[in-house]
């Protein structure tokens, strides 16, 4: 696809919604070919998509993130899902390291309310968004759904991302929690083993905690940065639905 092509969104949802998660990446694969890429987070939700880019054959880009903060069981899952699957998983890292970014800077920036979204954006927005930008791709698959509540509660299958002039896919936005379960177990997907040890939702290591009963699942994201629920950070922004006001 050209990318001086825009999609009418509207009448294109429309249509999405009825597709099942095969039939919405084989779309994004039709259209826009190799400019589609899937953005891996290595939680299930990424483990599901990077399975079915597997099973369907793809050999559009995966990519993935190494913030340089991150656990290292996120680390050896992405490469289980290379060695098992022979994905074509390119792994980005921002521009500074973590000792030159400290030393800019003159501080652990995740460890305050004021430099937690700046380290979020150097070291995940800022590769994420300069690959795609590099290299004209302008469709990005994610593995974000409406059960996660939050503003992921009214997403679309479709989102224009005015960051790359293109689109943001969420495949599996109308998947319930079971319907992840079930694919995982049935065919056999690697999960991150974190999620056994109640880490329901898991970014850097540095900025992620267990989530006790009760609590939403996504309570353990930042939670050192105050234990004031309307402090606390509720996303990294790296997608663009989470801080885009949808």
């Amino acid at each position: 696809m050209e990318q001086t092509i825009q999609l009418d969104i509207i009448p294109v949802n429309q249509k999405l919604r009825d597709f099942s998660a095969t039939e919405r990446i084989q779309w994004a694969v039709d259209n826009f070919g190799r400019d589609a890429i899937l953005l891996s987070s290595m939680q299930k939700t990424a483990s599901v998509l990077m399975h079915y880019f597997y099973s369907l054959g793809l050999e559009n880009y995966i990519l993935f993130i190494d913030t340089g903060y991150h656990f290292t069981e996120t680390l050896q899952l992405r490469d289980e899902f290379i060695t098992r699957y022979k994905l074509n998983m390119v792994t980005l890292y921002p521009d500074l390291t973590i000792e030159q970014q400290e030393k800019l800077y003159g501080k652990k920036l995740y460890q305050y309310i004021d430099g937690q979204k700046e380290c979020c954006r150097l070291r995940k927005e800022a590769p994420y968004l300069s690959y795609m930008k590099k290299n004209g791709l302008r469709l990005s698959m994610v593995g974000l759904r409406q059960t996660e509540g939050g503003k992921r509660s009214k997403l679309e299958p479709l989102l224009r991302d005015p960051r790359i002039d293109g689109y943001a896919l969420h495949p599996l936005f109308d998947w319930s929690d079971e319907q992840i379960e079930s694919y995982l177990l049935e065919n056999d997907v690697p999960i991150h083993p974190l999620h056994k040890k109640n880490y329901p939702s898991i970014g850097c290591e540095c900025c992620t905690t267990p989530v006790r009963s009760g609590e939403n699942p996504r309570a353990g994201r930042w939670r050192h940065l105050n234990e004031s629920s309307d402090n606390i950070p509720k996303y990294c922004n790296i997608n663009f639905s989470d801080g885009s006001g949808i």
